[in-house]
């Protein structure tokens, strides 16, 4: 079976369902009118009745299956959907890597934290896969692995039934093979919400480069050709860069972070777990004890202080076309991939969208982003499908040959 070949290689799940308890929960839960048929991953720090929930940690060996799905799992459950399985995580959603490899180039990295999720749809192991979002744990996997990712607005899907690590930016989303999957997706996990079938025109986009880091002339190239095909859309755009500091907010940013992080994992650095943590989820603890209340309430007052001055700049505008990440996946090594340059777009809390946008002359795909108004997701996604009919398409990835 090409699932259990793909696994072999890439490592992009933890644990799976059994097919016959899959059909039987997809027959007594969901109509299938929805999503019958469909297949879904679900990143290891979401329940699932019958898996344990392990975060991606030596520290969680040994929990027990799940008596009850997330909302968001049971959501898709009732639409028709079957959960395949979990999906690989980095620890607790932080930032150590994982054995997870790029179904596109096993030399590299998927990125992370939803790096199972991303990489099992790039490899056609399902159709979609859920993810979460605090930093860029969402979007960046998509972006690397050349798949569409999909970052709500913040608080429209619901987090219970999911490990947190800072409240304040945990988003659950959508991995998926296309805007239109990611679409049916988030309109099952969030309610009835009516469709936006067609952009009759923009009043205006703006296209966001980022400006203190190097971007890869493939890189760039994707975002130009967006950034031309939109403006052919639209009644007026500009090109700029972003209205407030990337550097600090990424600061405030880690404060708040490792603060909450500690609050619900400070735990784990007693006894045998914390022997059991890996190094950067122990860092992020360990600097999350050392950070005053006064400091976190100031680091929450200076992000609120950003995110009103963006939205005030946003105000005439309907979408951002930016990059994601400045150039394809990275060989594997210590890091899941660039990180900065997303952490203000989480801190905004709108929604976002990451779209392929073929390959690069490494043979890495490339992708560019997309960036709405809060509240406006389905809005978000009718220009995603506009632009992706105009995509250059990113050809499957091919099982490697085992040695």
């Amino acid at each position: 079976m090409e699932m259990n070949s793909w696994q072999q290689q890439i490592h992009a799940f933890v644990g799976t369902l059994e097919l016959p308890w899959r059909s039987e929960r997809a027959r007594l839960l969901g109509t299938g009118e929805d999503l019958s048929g469909l297949t879904v991953g679900v990143k290891d720090v979401i329940n699932v009745v019958g898996l344990p929930t392990g975060n991606g940690s030596l520290a969680c060996a040994g929990a027990e299956p799940k008596a009850r799905d997330a909302d968001v799992v049971a959501s898709l459950r009732d639409a028709g959907a079957s959960i395949i399985g979990k999906t690989t995580t980095t620890e607790f959603a932080f930032t150590d890597p994982t054995e997870c490899r790029n179904p596109h180039d096993l030399r590299r990295t998927p990125g992370g934290s939803s790096s199972g999720s991303g990489a099992a749809v790039a490899a056609g192991m399902v159709d979609m896969a859920l993810g979460t979002q605090t930093a860029g744990s969402l979007i960046r996997p998509a972006c690397y692995c050349g798949v569409v990712g999909l970052k709500p607005t913040y608080g429209w899907l619901s987090r219970n039934g999911v490990t947190p690590l800072a409240p304040s930016f945990d988003t659950v989303g959508i991995i998926a093979g296309s805007v239109g999957l990611a679409g049916r997706g988030l309109r099952a996990m969030a309610g009835q919400m009516e469709d936006v079938d067609e952009v009759e025109g923009m009043a205006t986009f703006g296209g966001l480069l980022p400006a203190f880091t190097a971007i890869d002339i493939d890189a760039s190239s994707a975002f130009q050709d967006a950034s031309r095909i939109l403006a052919s859309l639209s009644s007026h755009h500009e090109t700029g860069p972003l209205p407030v500091d990337v550097d600090t907010i990424v600061r405030h940013h880690r404060t708040v972070m490792n603060f909450e992080a500690f609050l619900h994992h400070g735990d784990l650095l007693e006894g045998r777990s914390g022997r059991l943590l890996k190094p950067k989820f122990r860092t992020g603890l360990q600097q999350g004890a050392e950070i005053s209340r006064d400091a976190y309430d100031d680091a929450r007052a200076r992000l609120n202080d950003a995110q009103q001055e963006f939205w005030a700049w946003f105000a005439d505008r309907d979408v951002v076309l930016t990059l994601a990440v400045p150039e394809g996946a990275p060989l594997l090594g210590e890091t899941t991939g660039f990180q900065d340059w997303l952490t203000p777009w989480t801190v905004f809390g709108g929604p976002l969208l990451a779209l392929p946008w073929g390959l690069d002359r490494l043979g890495r795909p490339r992708s560019i982003m997309l960036a709405g108004r809060p509240g406006e997701d389905m809005h978000l996604l009718a220009i995603a499908r506009m632009l992706e009919k105009k995509a250059p398409s990113i050809p499957p990835p091919v099982l490697p040959k085992l040695s």
